[in-house]
């Protein structure tokens, strides 16, 4: 198999994007704790409390994706040939975790004992004053991480655009930010009802409902990390864009298969299996693999790793007819056994 390998870019510009909505997003909320702890201190409530926490361990898992996107940007060594693009994924795993095993677990906690040992809750003007302060703080972070996340969207909803761009960083922002506003609304709802019906139980149920929007934005973000350590394939747009550009050139008879894997939201390793014209000589089709490759890295600039292997159709046929296939190209009369393989 012919092959060859880019030196990695640690200033991509989706990595700078990443690193400035990391960055406000974690400006925001070391703000948005301090407010917070300062109210719960003054009021005694622990929907409050449990609410600084979140922000803090937001703040903490906001550090953790930036030292992951600055490790994720170095070369290429011996010992990791293709680079070390899956940082990004492993730490937005633990960041998961964080999430998850602090932000919830404390909140659980302190919902429970609110419960359980009801406290009064005094001076709620100031944690209104507070709620509203960091509502308007997280809102305009979230506003500004989803309008950097969005550049190229087109058409595609959101929710579809993350998860086209195999990026989990920012995913972590938008889910967090969207997190935080909702738990926002529970504190201020948790407080209301305390105040209006006498009993400071309704904030201990304000913190647990807080203690399940973190598990759940955990689990979530748990198991896209997860998917995406293990290997997930390029988006089928961008599959059957490679495809199409390999067989516009004129040695090529046919594109049998593909197989990509992202090693980082913008680094993509990608296999091809190409059926040449028969009267090409060896050096012919070295010179045609050369041509496509510098053809493909100049269309797709994500690709780090190109593999070409020329192989007719018979052989790729006879050596995955008993496996899962992969992004191909279907022949006459042949139904797509995936979503990859409608080119």
């Amino acid at each position: 198999m012919h092959g060859n390998i880019n030196s990695l870019s640690n200033t991509s510009g989706m990595a700078r994007t990443g690193l400035a909505i990391v960055a406000i997003s974690l400006f925001a909320d070391l703000t948005i704790a301090a407010l917070k702890f300062a109210a719960a201190s003054v009021s005694g409530s622990t929907a409050m409390s449990s609410e600084g926490v979140h922000s803090l361990v937001d703040a903490g898992t906001e550090i953790i994706l930036l030292y992951g996107l600055i490790a994720s940007g170095r070369r290429p060594n011996p010992e990791h040939q293709l680079g070390y693009g899956r940082e990004v994924y492993f730490w937005n795993f633990v960041v998961a975790i964080l999430i998850f095993a602090l932000g919830a677990g404390i909140a659980l906690l302190d919902g429970l004992h609110q419960i359980a040992r009801p406290k009064p809750i005094d001076n709620e003007l100031i944690s209104y004053i507070v709620l509203a302060c960091s509502a308007v703080l997280d809102g305009a972070a979230l506003c500004a991480a989803v309008r950097r996340t969005s550049a190229g969207r087109g058409k595609d909803s959101l929710l579809r655009f993350l998860q086209r761009r195999r990026d989990p960083t920012a995913s972590t922002i938008v889910f967090g930010g969207v997190a935080s506003i909702i738990g926002i609304l529970a504190t201020a709802g948790g407080l209301l009802a305390s105040s209006v019906a006498g009993d400071p139980r309704f904030d201990g149920l304000a913190s647990l409902v807080i203690a399940v929007i973190l598990a759940v934005t955990a689990f979530k973000l748990a198991a896209q990390s997860k998917s995406l350590l293990i290997g997930v394939p390029a988006d089928p747009s961008v599959v059957a864009e490679i495809i199409e550009d390999t067989k516009k050139n004129p040695t090529v008879k046919c594109v049998n298969g593909m197989i990509s894997a992202h090693l980082a939201p913008e680094q993509v390793i990608v296999a091809l299996s190409v059926w040449f014209e028969e009267e090409l000589s060896k050096a012919g089709v070295e010179q045609a693999i050369a041509n496509i490759e510098d053809d493909l890295r100049t269309r797709h600039p994500q690709i780090v790793a190109l593999f070409i292997k020329p192989q007719s159709p018979e052989r790729y046929r006879a050596l995955n007819s008993h496996r899962i296939r992969f992004s191909h190209v279907r022949v006459a009369g042949e139904r797509a056994a995936t979503p990859y393989a409608s080119v």
